[in-house]
């Protein structure tokens, strides 16, 4: 059961960004990019919007949320199919129906300064187990990681902190204006989605943006430039929606994108995705500190290379 593999891949492409910032500099295996098999997709026209004075406030949430710096996230992403073909996992015999966890987050940002935790199958990229959270704290350009992390040294169940070659670790995992700047230059087009109504989240009044498959596909259109994606490709996408919950602060506090499809070479192997991602205490009280039994990291120092066997003349 799988979905088409360079739709995949851009969802893959997607998530890495949360993973990338987490990788020490060793040899931490990445997943291989997905190449283009077609002729990429030409730009599509965005349709004219229908209620520009709603779609002005979508797009002024979405600047807000760009232009965050204190908040607080939960991010769940969740998918049903084999994911091996693009880089991700592979479900257990029996299970390909069930949905699995491929990244949960938690993470507080205040400026440089962040607090995440992260679990799922796509941890499996630093040499973790699934089940066993990643967590990190960054202060004023340090980063300190709990271990167990075997991969970079970190050998115990306990806080390290990190050397200055490894301050890419201090990097907020994903914030909401990576999410929307992911897909191409001009990032989400509000003309894409219309006001469907109106729900209460965490308490709050908000107004939900509702785009169909046409808002899915054009989004994966920008992106298709990073990802090689054809029409053909897009073609397998079978249901769509993105959905953005607009609040009475005027920010963005939650977006939702589910994707169902099929594979392009066998349409009958379907497969699907969800994307969760919750924002909250926008410029709310987040204080982030440092553990204060951090012990120095030590990075595993890499392995000298075999000399070549010289030649017997």
């Amino acid at each position: 059961m799988t979905l088409s593999k360079t739709i995949m891949g851009a969802v893959v492409l997607l998530l890495v960004v949360i993973m990338a910032a987490c990788a020490a500099p060793t040899s931490t295996p990445t997943p291989t990019p997905v190449p283009p098999t077609a002729t990429p997709i030409p730009p599509t026209v965005a349709p004219p919007a229908s209620n520009p004075a709603a779609q002005g406030d979508l797009a002024q949430a979405l600047a807000k949320a760009q232009e965050a710096t204190v908040y607080r996230m939960n991010l769940n992403v969740t998918g049903k199919g084999n994911f091996a073909a693009a880089g991700g996992p592979t479900p257990e015999a029996g299970k390909e129906n069930e949905s699995m966890t491929l990244i949960s987050m938690l993470g507080e940002v205040n400026g440089k300064d962040a607090h995440f935790v992260i679990q799922g199958l796509l941890t499996a990229f630093l040499g973790l187990d699934p089940t066993r959270p990643l967590e990190v704290i960054s202060v004023n350009d340090v980063a300190y990681v709990k271990g167990p992390i075997p991969l970079i040294g970190a050998t115990e169940e306990k806080w390290y902190k990190t050397p200055p070659e490894a301050a890419q670790i201090a990097e907020p995992p994903l914030s909401p204006s990576q999410f929307l700047n992911s897909f191409g230059e001009s990032g989400i087009n509000p003309a894409d989605f219309k006001l469907s109504g109106s729900e209460t989240l965490d308490g709050v009044q908000c107004e939900v943006y509702a785009g169909d498959k046409a808002a899915v596909v054009n989004a994966f259109t920008r992106l298709g430039g990073a990802t090689g994606a054809t029409q053909e490709d897009l073609d397998s996408i079978d249901n769509a929606e993105f959905k953005f919950w607009v609040c009475s602060d005027g920010y963005l506090h939650q977006i939702r994108m589910m994707i169902e499809g099929h594979d392009k070479n066998a349409p009958d192997q379907k497969g699907s995705f969800e994307i969760l991602m919750k924002l909250s205490d926008f410029n709310g009280d987040v204080k982030i500190t440092a553990p204060a039994d951090a012990e120095e990291l030590k990075l595993p120092t890499p392995a000298p290379e075999e000399p070549s066997a010289t030649p017997t003349p």
